[in-house]
């Protein structure tokens, strides 16, 4: 530590720490339009000038280092008038008759100017007024009165400014604002490492471009927002609320819930209202990022397209009801079907998009007032198979690892369709460790991805074929004696079965490829214990759980490779698909076990559950979600009770979950959205949105975080938490049970119980529960690591092309709930994918309508030529049109389904756009 000295005052700073943050953290106003914490100084905007004792001149304290015995003084008349010059040269080329009148604050918007005829913005009309650093710095350094070029022509006020950007519907770009401090440029290549925005031109003609000059949405801009955060002036504006947003009312902390990362937030509300987003540091994983989905989709949709009010269905129509009359239809036809058919023939589908607190709920309804442990949700079998391949190879579910931990890492391997797409902020994480660490990175994917650009190594199978790499990649481990030797000092179960195993045929080009990556894999594995620095991600897919479970099992046996037996569960980052998958298995939201992973057969497990429930649940194993559709096909089942769920979106076969649901005697959907499935309903309950929530959800490295309910509800919509505790109470006394343990003050009382029964949770108490903190690990540690033998399976033979799917970055899972035409707002992802080789075998054009067609279903969507994929597979968005692509997929098939491909005609102007650009 060294010892300074400011104005006077002795401050304690690390040897070598920028002055500039030494000098702020010391409560001494710095003033700096060009600086950003984190990054290397730019010295750009020269206003952080101060005397330094000793030194030739002013300096800036960007650049400066502390060291000790330096003596600073920030606040002589020399600095004073030093930072008013600088700061005039800046107001030069800026709208700036505000910034130096002293009347500002008595001029109200619609006031003319008194001072200057030619003023063509003015602060009080603009919208990031008194929320703007160059503002700030104006009255703060006393630029009022301070006119150095008084008579002077100004060049600024005399030049037609260029026009603002308002093409795209999430950002504002406003090149007559601009101060050239850099700062946008900056923080997309050196924090997001997309380098969508640059300095374009020189001398008096540079400004700032996007892309080649174009629109901001034309170039490869992903609209994460990032460069709003930084901007000092009103450059770049948010677009849909950017006034609203000056006159937040106030902010409230929760999270994004549009991926497992979890993204920690804060939303600024307004009336009731959220007008504004800004990332909120509690999850150290996001810190201060975010992505599109998290920045801009709390308004993908608007509030009339939230349900208002219950619904019930009358003469074959849904129609408004009151809460009693809804309540009652609910109660009375859940109650007649269980004394009719048996409490299992009521099955529950809870949701990864609902707290864990009302997930908790769900399965409490489920089992201790109906008696059934048929409770699933629509991803549940790809959830069950990578959990049951984790269980085998570590003998738990529940991973340590730390996302943290990435930038720690000295190889890291990737196995996702998408990671940018899928989970942004993760590829995020993963790219900052390349960029600035210079990370090893290996990414396993047949499709094309931003990520792959960052890679030493793509691995590129076909799709389907991801496990086939990864077991060729071990086997190429496993012929490393020395990698060897040093395992069997603590080797994992089976690794000598593991090493017999056949090894996979792979084509030319991939075998060396794998040769590479095993190379630095075993380099990094080689190291002493301490030292292995091998982190592994695998994003889980929505579709095929087989597929899931093996290639899961196929990465935790590379992590016990890399990493030995103790660090393997450390090093391996399981992403599932959506926010809270961990969460709803915690909480019980699956058909074998209870509440903290405790098995229904256990009568010992059976009797804790019953301390908190005063009853206990039923001992026989439920179904989930693919079970229960046979079991309605069987007449077995004959009513089903959602939360949130939305099984004709994501669940596979479409069309036989859609005949399911349409002969169940009742249906019961508890959601914000009139989804698919609840469109089907008897008897809908409307929930409040995401942003509208209390609770909890616990992200991909099982970080708990805290939800608040920032927006008002919507009509006589209610928590999904309040909904299921009214109809438990309410179905438990017409059922003559005890309904005593259903009232419910809040989510914190929830949360007291469930933190009584899993463990997990025992600090996650509301009164001591720190938001982004990780789970209570204690008696869920890895207890087992045991290599496993791969299932893997050629790729299924047929007619066609192959046709993959996964979520993507732009669309919003609300507004494809909807089907709203605006769920992807930059129509970015409205196509499917083909390579040129493919298109041009079909006679395919860019932009055409094509039919994608199996004996499961059809899909029309527009064909987009790209080398994304690889010749004899296609992609569609998951999203697009509301799941659409799921009427291709049967429960059997697997993350691959095959179709025929058919154009349609193609419209006149599509032909003339392709012939411009001279398309084949």
């Amino acid at each position: 530590m060294a010892t300074i000295t400011a104005n006077d005052n002795p401050i304690e700073a690390p040897e070598g720490a920028p002055l500039l943050e030494v000098l702020r953290k010391a409560g001494i106003y710095i003033p700096s339009l060009c600086y950003l914490e984190g990054l290397p100084p730019y010295g750009g905007c020269r206003m952080c000038l101060v005397e330094i004792e000793g030194a030739h001149g002013l300096q800036l304290s960007c650049t400066s280092k502390v060291s000790d015995g330096m003596i600073v003084r920030t606040d002589t008349p020399e600095v004073v008038e030093a930072r008013r010059a600088v700061l005039s040269l800046i107001l030069a080329n800026h709208s700036d008759r505000c910034l130096t009148c002293h009347r500002i604050v008595k001029c109200r918007p619609g006031d003319t100017c008194l001072r200057d005829n030619l003023v063509s913005h003015r602060c009080v009309t603009c919208s990031k007024n008194y929320r703007c650093d160059l503002q700030t710095a104006c009255d703060i350094v006393g630029m009022a009165g301070y006119e150095p070029w008084l008579d002077e022509l100004r060049t600024y006020y005399l030049t037609e400014p260029p026009p603002a950007d308002r093409a795209n519907p999430f950002l504002e770009f406003d090149p007559q604002m601009c101060i050239l401090c850099t700062r946008c440029v900056r923080a997309c290549d050196e924090i997001r490492h997309t380098g969508a925005i640059t300095l374009a031109e020189r001398g008096w003609d540079t400004h700032i471009a996007f892309g080649a000059g174009d629109t901001v949405h034309e170039s490869n801009c992903d609209f994460c927002g990032a460069c709003i955060d930084v901007c000092p002036t009103a450059t770049l504006m948010e677009k849909s609320n950017k006034w609203a947003a000056g006159q937040t009312e106030g902010w409230v902390p929760t999270a994004c819930a549009y991926c497992s990362v979890g993204c920690t937030i804060s939303l600024g509300v307004k009336r009731g209202r959220a007008v504004i987003v800004r990332p909120e540091p509690s999850n150290p994983v996001s810190d201060d990022q975010l992505c599109i989905r998290g920045r801009f989709h709390y308004d993908a949709i608007r509030d009339d397209d939230r349900l208002a009010q219950p619904l019930l269905r009358r003469d074959g129509e849904l129609a408004a009801a009151s809460w009693d009359q809804a309540l009652e239809s609910a109660i009375s036809r859940l109650a007649a079907v269980r004394e009719e058919h048996g409490p299992e023939a009521v099955a529950f589908l809870g949701s990864p998009f609902a707290t864990n607190e009302e997930n908790y709920l769900l399965q409490k309804l489920a089992r201790a007032v109906v008696g059934s442990n048929n409770v699933g949700c629509s991803g549940g079998a790809v959830t069950d198979a990578v959990a049951q391949s984790l269980r085998r190879a570590f003998g738990t579910e529940v991973l340590p690892a730390d996302m943290t931990d990435l930038a720690k890492a000295r190889t890291i391997l990737v196995v996702a369709d998408d990671l940018e797409s899928s989970h942004n902020v993760a590829c995020l994480r993963v790219k900052d460790a390349v960029v600035r660490n210079s990370v090893r990175l290996i990414v396993v994917t047949p499709r094309w991805g931003e990520l792959c650009d960052f890679a030493q190594v793509w691995l590129r199978p076909k799709p389907g074929r991801e496990a086939h790499v990864l077991a060729a990649l071990a086997h190429a481990l496993l012929q490393d004696e020395e990698l060897v030797a040093s395992l069997k000092t603590s080797p994992a179960a089976g690794l000598e079965d593991l090493a017999k195993a056949s090894v996979p045929a792979l084509r030319d080009d991939l075998a060396d490829a794998v040769k590479r990556a095993a190379l630095s894999l075993a380099g990094a594995a080689k190291e002493p214990p301490g030292e292995r620095r091998i982190a592994i991600v695998y994003a889980v897919p929505h579709l095929g759980a087989q597929a899931a479970g093996t290639v899961t099992a196929a990465v935790a046996n590379l992590a016990m490779l890399c990493c030995g037996p103790q660090e393997a569960a450390r090093s391996l980052v399981v992403l599932p698909p959506e926010v809270n998958v961990w969460g709803l298995q915690d909480m019980g939201v699956t058909p074998g076990l209870l509440p903290g992973y405790r098995p229904v057969e256990d009568e010992g497990a059976r009797r804790e559950v019953e301390k908190a429930w005063s009853v206990s649940p039923p001992s026989a194993a439920g179904l989930g979600l693919r079970e229960a559709l046979a079991a309605v096909q069987e007449g077995r089942v004959k009513a089903m009770v959602v939360l949130g769920d939305n099984p004709l979106f994501v669940a596979p076969d479409k069309a036989l979950v859609k005949t399911c649901l349409s002969s169940l005697d009742f249906l019961l959907v508890i959601d914000s959205l009139l989804s698919d499935t609840a469109r089907l309903a008897q008897v809908v309950l409307p929930d409040v949105g995401v942003f509208g929530k209390d609770g909890t959800y616990t992200s991909a490295d099982r970080r708990i975080l805290r939800l608040r309910g920032a927006v008002a509800p919507i009509g006589e919509a209610h928590p999904a938490w309040r909904i299921l505790a009214e109809l438990g109470a309410a179905l438990a006394q017409r059922l003559g049970l005890d309904g005593s343990t259903w009232d419910y003050a809040g989510p914190a009382q929830i949360m007291d119980e469930i933190a009584s029964l899993v463990p997990l949770y025992g600090q996650a108490r509301y009164s001591e529960l720190e938001s982004g903190a990780q789970q209570a690990f204690a008696g869920f540690q890895p207890s087992a690591a045991v290599l496993q033998p791969l299932a893997l399976e050629p790729t299924a033979a047929g007619e066609g092309l192959v046709v993959t799917s996964s979520r993507t970055l732009y669309t919003s899972w609300e507004g494809a709930t909807i089907h709203s035409p605006e769920a992807d707002k930059l129509h970015r992802e409205e196509f499917v994918e083909i390579s040129a080789a493919d298109a041009a075998s079909l006679g395919v054009e860019d932009g055409q309508e094509v039919i994608l067609a199996n004996e499961r279903g059809e899909l029309t969507i527009r064909a987009k030529i790209s080398d994304s994929v690889l010749s004899g597979s296609v992609f569609v968005p998951l999203y697009y049109d509301g799941g659409a692509v799921t009427a291709l997929f049967g429960h059997e098939d697997g993350a691959l389904a095959r179709v025929r491909i058919t154009g349609k005609q193609l419209s006149p102007s599509v032909r003339a756009e392709n012939s411009g650009r001279g398309t084949a």
